[in-house]
């Protein structure tokens, strides 16, 4: 996720305490606010009373995100959820990676929709991981590649995802769609986007795929909070995925405002806070806020926090 995802005029400033309008969205509602079933099965996992361990990425500070190896490292150190960007190639093939380039990671440059996907296999995926300055890079010609998503749903088929669909042009909806139906994971995602036309396109091409509020959405809903409940108001998703504070032009706003998760929990929504990896910031959400999972990129601190909280399964 990105770190700045809103940007307030002063007029949206001047709005708070009062309601606006919404239109309603067909996809993805229904929940319980966290006061779901026990986590057995991946359906149940996005619905429950535990709080999540989100690996973002798959836990870019443990092992090299995006990678296979990362997910797999992920789920043995306790995360409950994977997190995974996507774009596609130009020859239509849906990839795992955070930018829309490769020049963060890789030994390679370009933008991902304008290589095949064999021009990316030949790119080393753990070209530029280090967990010390640059000193050393122990992942370099070790063979990780950039996976294809069909690849993580396969691979993954009893893990719950959180798919961030970061490409807008061309669009990779239908795409998408149409790989999530042939491994059977509509409910075992939430489909997410800062983009609230991409995430329209979503609901509407697959209504039962369960998503995220985009950005003007969530700024609709973090409005709404500050004021009375409006019993009209239908979000367009059922999860809220945001970070603690937002940066406003020098301005730090608190997400997190007294009553703000309960306010969620009133729309049987769910709340995702990213990205966070540091261990008095979750033990404050978890124990002062209360919220419903959490995104980090050190998932085996996640784990041993959520233990030690008594806030598993």
């Amino acid at each position: 996720m990105n770190k700045l995802f809103l940007v307030l005029t002063t007029l949206s400033i001047a709005a708070l305490g009062c309601g606006s309008s919404s239109s309603s969205g067909t996809g993805g509602q229904g929940g319980a606010g966290g006061s779901g079933p026990k986590c057995q099965t991946p359906q149940e996992m996005l619905r429950c009373d535990k709080v999540l361990n989100i690996a973002h990425g798959g836990g870019l500070l443990i092992r090299p995100d995006h990678t296979i190896l990362a997910y797999d490292q992920a789920l043995e150190d306790g995360a409950d959820m994977l997190e995974l960007d996507i774009h596609e190639t130009r020859d239509n093939v849906i990839v795992v990676m955070h930018d829309e380039t490769v020049d963060d990671t890789t030994n390679c440059t370009g933008l991902i929709k304008e290589m095949t996907f064999a021009e990316l296999l030949e790119c080393d995926a753990g070209y530029k991981w280090t967990q010390d300055g640059g000193e050393t890079y122990p992942y370099r010609d070790m063979g990780l590649v950039v996976p294809s998503l069909e690849e993580v749903l396969e691979r993954y088929p009893d893990t719950p995802v959180n798919i961030e669909i970061k490409q807008s042009e061309p669009s990779l909806v239908d795409n998408l769609v149409a790989l999530v139906r042939q491994y059977e994971f509509e409910d075992k995602m939430v489909g997410a986007s800062f983009s609230d036309d991409i995430l329209a396109e979503l609901r509407v091409a697959a209504p039962e795929i369960a998503t995220s509020l985009g950005e003007g959405e969530s700024l609709d809903f973090w409005l709404k909070s500050n004021a009375d409940i409006d019993p009209d108001y239908v979000p367009a998703g059922e999860f809220l995925q945001l970070p603690i504070q937002y940066n406003l032009g020098g301005t730090i706003v608190d997400v997190l405002h007294p009553g703000f998760v309960p306010r969620v929990e009133e729309y049987d929504m769910y709340l995702h806070i990213w990205t966070v990896n540091d261990e008095d910031e979750m033990r404050w959400l978890i124990e002062v806020q209360g919220v419903h999972g959490i995104m980090t990129d050190d998932p085996p601190l996640l784990t041993r926090v959520i233990e030690e909280l008594g806030a598993g399964d």
